[in-house]
Order: structure tokens, then C-alpha cells, then sequence
């Protein structure tokens, strides 16, 4: 059986977490199985699965290292976890949130607390930066997402150097070069697939489009690094986002 962990605490990040966790699960085709660090007292965690009829397993220390342990179990396709306990305006993911972001080698949904995550995904953002690491971290998910009928937004953000100088001037030189870039890096067929183009910064950029478009599920490739100077697109989309974010390890 292959199943998508939730992570449920006591806080207001359970309700996203175990909705994200059902909307996950469908995609992946897998079972949701809540997963409850219990610390003192009676869970909220307890009712929430109850009235979701999901099972809830619940296991005592430290929650980094028995949510870790727990994901690394072989028919575990994912984890979902809440970004942070508490709602309020941008501020950075908490610490148990991005322990657990770079020690476990699967794909990591990250939920903000004041999320709002359909029962059903229908719109998947996937920022493609142009590079084939990029893309193949991406790509069974894509595939994932056109076979369930998904609409896929590409989104790719130009720098001012990286722009084609014929953007401007010449439609025709530009639907090829976009026809291009999808083929390079998109290998599902394009039928329920639209590119994106922004000019910017693409930290900037991820969740403003998200927003704009609505989507139900941004998807990011990332290398578990966030050493100073590095992931500032996923460090910059989990402080800002309300929309879930799908981490996927490059290989």
C-alpha cells in the first residue's frame, strides 16, 4: 500500500496538512495516514482523522526525528507537513518544517496554516528554470498530474539577460521558442500544459503568479540546500505562499 503521511499537530496547521494530505493522495493514487507526535493531553489530531475516516498513528519524542523516521518507511510517497503552528503575515517556515525539508529524500508538501487546499487538485503550478536537473525532479509529477487531467502551468522567469531579444517583435519566433522550451523540458504531452513567461526574479515571482492563476498546488525542485545564499526561490515561496508547496529532491 502507498501512502501520503500527514503530519497533524495540535496548531492550525492540521486542517490544510490533512487536506492537502486527501487532495495529494488522489493524484499519487495512495491512502492518507495521519502521523501525531502527542505531547500532553487530548489531540485534535484524534477528531480531525476520525471525521476524515483516515487512520491516525500516534507516537511519542521529538518531532523532527520520529517525522523523519516515519518517511523514510519504504511505502511512504510523500509527506505533508504544516509550514508553521500559527497564522500572520509573511514570515520564514519553522524549524521543524525546514529540519525536515532537508533530511527527507521524498517529495515534502509544505502547508501554511491559512491555506485553503481544495478536496480535488485541479491547477498545478511547476516554475521550470531551464535546466534538465530541474526538470527531471519535476517530471514524474507532471506525468502524474496530466494523467489525472490536471491543467499544468509552466511558469519560467526570464532575468533581463536571459530574455529573448525577439520577445517583443516577432510572435511567430516566439511561440517557436516556447514550443521549444516545453519540448526540451515538458515530456508529457502538451495538450493540458500552458507556459508562463515572467521577466524578473523568479523568488519574486512564484507566488505572485500562483495567485494570479489560482493555483491549487505549487510544485518546486530544489537540492535540500539552504546554506546561506542558496533555495532562495523555496525559501522566499514558503514565507509568502498560502498555497501548498510539493518539494521534490533533485537526484
Amino acid at each position: 500500500m502507498t501512502t501520503v503521511l500527514a503530519a497533524l499537530g495540535s496548531d492550525a496547521s492540521a486542517q490544510p496538512v490533512l487536506s492537502t494530505a486527501i487532495a495529494l493522495a488522489a493524484l499519487l493514487d495512495a491512502t492518507v495516514v495521519g502521523l501525531h507526535v502527542r505531547e500532553n493531553g487530548a489531540s485534535a489530531a484524534e477528531e480531525l482523522a476520525r471525521a476524515a475516516s483516515v487512520e491516525l498513528r500516534e507516537v511519542r519524542g521529538s518531532p523532527i526525528e520520529q517525522l523523519v523516521a516515519a518517511a523514510q518507511e519504504p511505502d511512504v510517497a510523500a509527506l505533508v507537513l504544516g509550514a508553521r503552528g500559527v497564522h500572520g503575515g509573511p514570515q520564514p517556515a519553522g524549524h521543524t518544517a525546514l529540519d525536515v525539508i532537508t533530511r527527507v529524500q521524498k517529495p515534502v508538501a509544505v502547508v501554511p496554516p491559512h491555506a485553503r487546499p481544495p478536496e480535488q487538485l485541479a491547477r498545478i503550478l511547476t516554475p521550470l528554470e531551464g535546466t534538465s536537473e530541474s526538470s527531471q525532479a519535476l517530471d514524474d509529477t507532471i506525468k502524474l498530474a496530466h494523467r489525472r487531467g490536471l491543467e499544468i502551468l509552466v511558469l519560467h522567469v526570464h532575468s533581463p539577460a536571459t530574455v529573448p531579444a525577439f520577445s517583443d517583435h516577432d510572435p511567430h519566433a516566439t511561440r517557436a521558442w516556447e514550443q521549444e522550451f516545453l519540448s526540451r523540458y515538458v515530456s508529457t504531452p502538451h495538450d493540458r500544459v500552458t507556459l508562463l513567461r515572467r521577466l524578473g526574479v523568479a523568488a519574486d515571482d512564484v507566488v505572485a503568479v500562483a495567485r494570479e492563476t489560482g493555483a491549487d498546488l505549487i510544485a518546486l525542485a530544489w537540492s535540500q540546500d539552504l546554506s546561506p545564499g542558496r533555495a532562495r526561490v523555496v525559501s522566499e515561496t514558503l514565507a509568502h505562499s498560502d498555497t501548498p508547496v510539493l518539494l521534490l529532491p533533485v537526484r
